[in-house]
């Protein structure tokens, strides 16, 4: 455009500027030379009196006038259409300068932030815009100040792994087994009620972000697991810093599954992704939480906000089988499954004992009410409302026992008190068959048995949904960082 502009100038200032000199002065001086593409000397110019010269110099003269005319004409055109282009280009360029400028004051960009009609302008000088980074290079790497701990700036295969191996490192330290069931259970579920508060409905949705409220009672417990001396509050600040609290208690979860399923089979590193942002404050969590007191609960959290269904929510459930509860803090004591050794082990257990034992209510009337066996005090047993109401139709039939054909060895009843009363097991008619076809499912089939499969299936895809829930822009695990 530009190259076109500057030739056909020159071209104006040294032929068309003036049009007389452009063709007859030039005839003029051509006179030496070719006119019209005719050798001069075939014409006589002057003072003929040869009538078909005289013709043939006219002829001449037409032909040149005419030939310039047509190249006059041309150059003209060209000369009309560059200067068209190149104003259209410099309009278009305007344009666009002013749909730029203007995005900006909406958004608040280099101009500042809109102001109200009649109002001073603020005196700042307009921001310089911030050049781009390059986007692989994290933002604590081009900077002196401390990581940004609001979200992790990469997690590979290698800090995966780490982490895994501190968690076993730290399990085989510990040489009481009480001790260990209650780290393992409590870093599952530390994690858990990270996610648990999601509401998918509210406007302030929470979920896994790295925040649980210590002074709720629902939370009773955990800071025996995260707190300023606590060892596992320690690994993390002392190594793992970097990347979010929130994907690191997720990922220290993941440990501890694989490390308690069988034959490690239950290997949740496919499910994991990075990139969670934690927040220091999330008043209103605790309430989101299920109390203990029945399946309504279970509902609620599970699949209206969290989004869950049934067999997910009782595949998440199954997580009571590690670890164990304490009266200090919940007011349950006891473990889930036969015995603080059992309780270090993530299988399909839970489920076996909710069908295979006898369970009676105690504490009855109480808030911490719950239900027990009948198998002495060398250990104690414990099943939540939430748990039992999985199976049975608690809400209609107790105080009852689940399994009132079960007896002692002196012949007693194991039901004790509760001996006449049989817990209904759920039918097809009642709105939680789901969940109950669920518990026989991960029973292992139509009896108890060691089958785990349908369980870890299930609790994978319910732990996936449930720690990606409410977050976005999450990235898989990274070969380096």
């Amino acid at each position: 455009g530009s190259s076109v502009v500057a030739d056909t100038t020159m071209e104006s200032n040294n032929m068309f500027d003036n049009p007389a000199d452009g063709l007859f002065g030039g005839f003029d001086r051509e006179v030496d030379g070719i006119v019209g593409g005719h050798p001069v000397d075939d014409f006589v110019l002057k003072g003929t009196t040869n009538s078909s010269e005289g013709e043939d110099y006219d002829a001449a003269t037409n032909a040149l006038e005419e030939d310039n005319d047509i190249q006059f004409a041309k150059r003209a055109r060209l000369r009309h259409h560059a200067i068209n282009d190149s104003n259209r280009k410099k309009y278009l360029q305007k344009k666009m300068k002013k749909k730029k400028n203007k995005k900006r004051k909406d958004k608040g960009g280099r101009d500042g932030p809109p102001r109200r009609p009649g109002s001073a302008p603020s005196g700042r000088p307009p921001r310089r815009p911030r050049p781009n980074r390059p986007p692989s290079r994290p933002a604590s790497t081009t900077s002196s100040r401390p990581p940004d701990r609001n979200s992790s700036p990469c997690v590979s295969h290698d800090m995966y792994d780490s982490i895994d191996s501190d968690i076993a490192a730290i399990k085989d330290s510990m040489n009481d087994s009480r001790d260990r069931a209650h780290f393992l259970g409590g870093i599952v579920r530390l994690a858990a009620h990270d996610f648990l508060d999601f509401d998918r409905r509210a406007r302030d949705r929470m979920g896994p972000d790295g925040c649980f409220d210590p002074n709720h009672s629902s939370n009773g417990g955990l800071e025996t697991i995260w707190c300023r001396d606590c060892v596992l509050r320690r690994l993390y600040v002392n190594k793992y810093s970097r990347i979010s609290r929130a994907d690191f208690w997720i990922a220290a979860a993941n440990a501890v599954i694989r490390q308690t399923s069988i034959d490690g089979a239950l290997d949740l590193r496919d499910t994991f992704s990075w990139g969670r942002r934690d927040r220091d404050h999330c008043r209103g969590s605790g309430e989101r939480l299920p109390e203990a007191s029945g399946c309504d609960e279970v509902e609620e959290v599970f699949l209206r906000n969290m989004g869950l269904d049934w067999g997910e929510a009782v595949a998440l459930l199954g997580a009571h089988t590690l670890g164990r509860g304490d009266n200090r803090f919940s007011g349950h004591g006891g473990t889930w499954v036969g015995s603080d050794k059992e309780a270090e082990v993530f299988d399909n257990q839970y489920y076996k004992e909710l069908f295979t034992n006898a369970w009676r209510p105690r504490k009855m009337g109480g808030a911490r009410q719950d239900w027990t066996t009948g198998r002495g005090h060398d250990n104690e047993r414990v099943m939540l409302n939430t748990d039992m109401c999985l199976f049975y139709d608690t809400e209609n039939s107790s105080p009852c026992c689940s399994r009132t054909d079960l007896f002692k060895e002196n012949g007693q009843s194991r039901c004790e008190a509760n001996a006449d009363r049989q817990c209904s097991v759920i039918g097809s008619d009642h709105p939680r068959w789901e969940a109950a076809q669920a518990v026989r499912k991960f029973l292992g089939g139509s009896s108890a048995n060691d089958n785990n499969w349908h369980f870890y299936e299930a609790f994978t895809l319910a732990w996936f949904k449930a720690t990606l829930n409410g977050r976005t822009h999450l990235k898989p695990i990274m070969n380096e960082c």
